[in-house]
């Protein structure tokens, strides 16, 4: 059985890692069946299996693979049916989409989810992030944090993303795949955290909303934080 290490809230059925839900969608998208092994930030045991101490991390039998994209060219070589990448030149492109998504949206999502990831930690788990994050982002978390402007240039971030999904139904055209997900874990860590911080009805939105309405036909409703 495939099981899949992910991060939670001090509630284990709150699954807000974006990295873990490119993975979750991925496997959804093969037809994978899989148990997930849910675990707070400084639960790093279970994840000595992979030599390293961050989720998400899959094991399929006897193979351990870490990092989102990495699992997603472990599950293309493995189960072929139903590309997330493709060849190797589609892999690559999905890095270069992983260093834009960094900084583009995934930073402006941090100043708004913030205190929203400290809202619903494990008390075990308070200071390690703090000083984790603290120490990656060379300031305080109060200082960092910032709800209004990481709103505005979450919606600058996303004009591209609009002007796209305006023509196509999927960033993969008229199905989704990779590019996809990976775009919409970041969009998933916001809608478990409790927020939605981009517009209602947009084209952005209904994109979402598709992939969403399609995880929750097969697993259920997705656990939101209060």
């Amino acid at each position: 059985m495939r099981e899949l290490y992910e991060l939670c809230g001090s509630d284990p059925q709150l699954l807000f890692s974006p990295y873990c839900w490119r993975v979750r969608l991925a496997l959804q998208h093969k037809g994978l069946d899989f148990e997930s092994r849910p675990l707070i930030f400084t639960d790093k045991a279970p994840l000595a299996c992979s030599g390293q101490t961050l989720v998400p991390v899959l094991r399929d039998g006897e193979q351990v693979v870490h990092d989102s994209v990495a699992i997603f060219a472990y599950l293309d070589r493995t189960y072929p049916a139903n590309p997330l990448l493709g060849d190797g030149v589609a892999a690559t492109r999905a890095r270069l989409l992983e260093k834009v998504l960094f900084q583009s949206v995934r930073m402006p999502l941090l100043k708004i989810l913030l205190p929203r990831v400290q809202g619903v930690i494990a008390a075990a788990d308070q200071a390690y992030f703090r000083s984790s994050r603290e120490k990656a982002l060379g300031m305080s978390l109060e200082a960092f944090a910032d709800p209004q402007a990481g709103e505005e240039a979450l919606r600058k971030a996303l004009q591209p993303l609009e002007a796209w999904l305006a023509e196509s139904t999927y960033l993969d055209g008229e199905s989704s795949a990779g590019s996809d997900y990976l775009v919409a874990g970041l969009l998933f860590w916001a809608w478990c955290l409790g927020t939605q911080p981009w517009a209602d009805d947009s084209a952005v939105d209904r994109w979402f909303r598709r992939l969403l309405a399609r995880y929750e036909a097969q697993y259920g409703p997705v656990q939101r934080a209060l």
